[in-house]
């Protein structure tokens, strides 16, 4: 290893406690309950807004309830619509958490539209935003409730939770049946480009949003993709689950899409629905 790579990691891990030692949440929690890969389960009505969405009846996303000027859709990553012209393959379901029985809470509904984002690049995954129409709005009730919208330009500080049925550990080649949670740390865009500098380049966008821990252990997996990223502080849809590289590894944080700086063209589409 090069004496630079060896000054960047290093530089990487100071960002990364500076950051954590405004968190002194984050520090006090139990590492147990962060074992989503380091999460744990949720109950009915733990997450209201989290949406699984279905391609062709098999589940491969996540997604979030959101109300925009009155009309119910579910905000998704554009990576997670890979035929924004057929609509019709595309099934959302709200209150559900876990993947192998009924209980009775679940809303299914048929996607009408999917809008993603034009300046989407598979490359980069910048832009990686869709909002899909659904057929009829949901029941709001106590497990069916959508997710505050950030301001547009807003910065998310603090903890923030992840959620999803992705796989539960790196090598795992199922996913979780059961819907989990984790709570994580913003890191730094700056600490997150010199991690991401080394082994492979990666872009880091401002339009992005970097979690995780500094030792791994917790973060989203494969099958998490589209799904939230609640802010602890102010309760809004902070980011989606984008992409990343290995799982819950240190210094290689999860990315996300910052939802901040899509509201504006998060109403603008909603209102050509």
């Amino acid at each position: 290893m090069s004496n630079l790579t060896f000054t960047l990691i290093l530089s990487s891990i100071a960002l990364l406690k500076g950051n954590q030692a405004q968190s002194p949440l984050l520090a006090e929690k139990d590492d147990s309950r962060l074992k989503i890969i380091g999460g744990f389960s949720a109950c009915d009505g733990d997450i209201p807004y989290q949406i699984l969405v279905k391609s062709r009846g098999r589940s491969t996303c996540g997604g979030s309830f959101i109300i925009v000027n009155g009309t119910h859709f579910v905000l998704t990553a554009a990576h997670c619509v890979n035929y924004p012209n057929n609509p019709s393959r595309y099934t959302v379901i709200a209150g559900e958490v876990d993947r192998r029985t009924t209980s009775g809470n679940e809303q299914i509904r048929n996607v009408t539209k999917v809008i993603r984002h034009n300046r989407f690049s598979r490359f980069t995954y910048a832009n990686d935003i869709a909002l899909l129409a659904i057929d009829e709005p949901f029941t709001i009730n106590s497990y069916v409730a959508p997710i505050a919208l950030p301001k547009q330009g807003q910065t998310t500080h603090g903890d923030v939770v992840a959620s999803g049925w992705g796989k539960t550990a790196v090598f795992r080649r199922t996913l979780s049946p059961v819907l989990k949670q984790a709570y994580l740390s913003i890191i730094d865009d700056n600490a997150c480009r010199i991690m991401y500098v080394y082994p492979t380049i990666k872009f880091i966008f401002s339009s992005m949003l970097c979690a995780g821990r500094v030792v791994g252990g917790s973060g989203s997996c494969n099958g998490d993709s589209g799904g939230p990223l609640r802010a602890v502080d102010g309760n809004y849809l902070a980011a989606i689950v984008s992409w990343g590289t290995i799982c819950a590894f240190p210094l290689q944080p999860g990315v996300f899409t910052e939802v901040s700086h899509f509201v504006d063209w998060i109403e603008e589409q909603a209102s050509n629905v």
